[in-house]
């Protein structure tokens, strides 16, 4: 840890700091024998605050049998968890919007905060794990260390930000490198400055290593990191991996099965416009919950790699997906070209498999590592929606290849889909955005080449290595064509 650059953050004087009636709410909730007509008159002092905490408790968050008229009323039916979360919540909200520094996305960190939290209580209470507004209150504070650090660091903070490409999933390991320090524990610092209890502070330290907090707390921390996996399928490009990670790690902490996981999924989007609503959060637009979930399940079929007994998930999730490009990577593609290569046998079905040539890979590489990787990510972003689309994957093979596989699809269905992904990848250059350098563009060009196991093929065709290699024959006869090619190998009898 960077003592310095620590010291340096948590000195700063711009901070956000928590209001008076929320720490004393804190201090009186700290108290079971506390007497409920004094924890009402605090919050009854504070007429804008208990005027929201009213509204709240009687919208369809919270679905109350009759309405609630009064904060005493209130804490009677909810209890002091409930009023506490409200409390803090606003307050929380209301001091980082008072202290917004330029240059940071609040809109996507409300929404990543907002989702986390939603879906961390809407699991908790599913698995009547109880502790349902401590795992809300961690979601939506799990991330207040970003805040904290991008108020005292400003650019320094920003360049780190940039290197992570938008994927939260690998900001620690971006602070750590560059930073020596983490939000996680900034933000935890931070909370226990505003002396909030060691069950909120602990779930803000260990939201994203969960496993690693004390065991009275574990349960909290990890209903707080199923919420973050919750938000991954409902914001993330592919959103397939992370729905199986969801189901992993709902069985696995909760004992929440797969379908059941379906049913909170639904109720998560719906609860988060609520509650951004109600504490007058600007979270953007928020995906349409059936849509990502068909879109997250589709994606699912394709990517259903076996676990391995004894493997270690994080890892296996790790490997999973190609951290340049957010596809999946080539050991996903050899493993699900063996499963969908033997399917197809059995059952008498399709599987087509293409290579792509991206053309302006080396005229890329010339701006270095950082220019190429940027180049393979805008690619990917173009290529992987309409592959996806048409059914099928679409995979990182090395840094001049991608790699698809589009199960259940004839020779014809294949090669139209697939040329559809051609005519986009030469439709305009690619914007390229890369840390420490200038914007270019990369003229399009992707050729292609396929081929397909199918009735005519299956004799020809005895293992995923003959189907892959004539696909790369394929290709080859398109690359010699020119640039942006599409080559399909059939068999002479067709």
């Amino acid at each position: 840890m960077n003592p310095e650059l620590l010291e340096r953050v948590l000195s700063c004087q711009r901070l956000p700091s928590m209001p008076a009636v929320a720490l004393r709410v804190i201090d009186l909730t700290q108290d079971q024998q506390v007497r409920l007509g004094d924890l009402a008159q605090v919050i009854n002092n504070d007429q804008g605050l208990s005027a929201k905490i009213l509204r709240t408790v009687n919208s369809s968050f919270y679905a109350l049998r009759k309405p609630c008229t009064t904060i005493n009323q209130a804490i009677v039916l909810m209890g002091l968890s409930a009023v506490k979360t409200l409390a803090l919540g606003f307050s929380l909200v209301s001091s980082i919007n008072a202290n917004q520094s330029v240059g940071f996305d609040y809109q996507g960190y409300w929404r990543r905060s907002l989702l986390s939290g939603v879906a961390a209580k809407c699991f908790a209470h599913e698995a009547k794990a109880g502790k349902e507004e401590e795992a809300f209150l961690g979601g939506l504070l799990q991330d207040i260390g970003m805040v904290a650090m991008h108020i005292a660091l400003g650019k320094d903070y920003e360049r780190v930000l940039l290197m992570t490409n938008g994927d939260h999933r690998q900001l620690l390991k971006v602070e750590l490198a560059e930073l020596e320090v983490g939000h996680p524990e900034i933000g935890a610092m931070l909370a226990q400055r505003w002396r909030l209890p060691d069950d909120l502070v602990q779930p803000i330290r260990f939201h994203e290593r969960p496993t690693a907090a004390p065991a009275e707390v574990m349960p909290t921390c990890q209903g707080v990191a199923i919420g973050n996996i919750a938000c991954d399928v409902i914001q993330s490009a592919e959103p397939g991996v992370a729905l199986k990670r969801l189901y992993t790690r709902a069985e696995e902490w909760l004992s929440v099965g797969a379908p059941r996981c379906d049913e909170v999924m639904r109720q998560v989007q719906s609860g988060a416009k609520e509650v951004a609503r109600l504490l007058s959060m600007d979270i953007g637009q928020v995906r349409d919950a059936e849509e990502v979930q068909k879109r997250a399940a589709d994606q699912l079929r394709q990517i259903n790699l076996p676990l391995t007994p004894g493997a270690d998930p994080e890892m296996l999730h790790a490997a999973m997906l190609d951290e340049v490009t957010g596809l999946p990577t080539r050991a996903v593609f050899n493993q699900n070209i063996t499963v969908g290569f033997e399917q197809a046998q059995v059952t008498g079905g399709t599987l087509c498999v293409a290579v792509l040539h991206l053309a302006g890979a080396q005229e890329a590489s010339r701006m270095g590592a950082a220019g190429l990787d940027s180049y393979l990510r805008a690619v990917a972003d173009r290529l992987a929606g309409p592959v996806a689309e048409a059914g099928g994957i679409l995979c990182r093979f090395d840094d001049r290849l991608l790699a698809a596989m589009l199960p259940n699809r004839s020779r014809v269905q294949g090669t139209a889909s697939l040329e559809r992904v051609r005519q986009l990848g030469g439709q305009a250059p690619f914007r390229c955005e890369a840390p420490g350098l200038r914007p270019f563009e990369i003229a399009g060009g992707v050729s292609v080449g396929m081929a397909c196991l199918d009735d005519q093929t299956r004799a020809k065709f005895e293992t995923p290595d003959a189907l892959l290699d004539m696909a790369h024959k394929a290709l080859d006869a398109a690359v010699r064509a020119g640039v942006g090619v599409m080559r399909v190998y059939a068999p002479k009898a067709a």
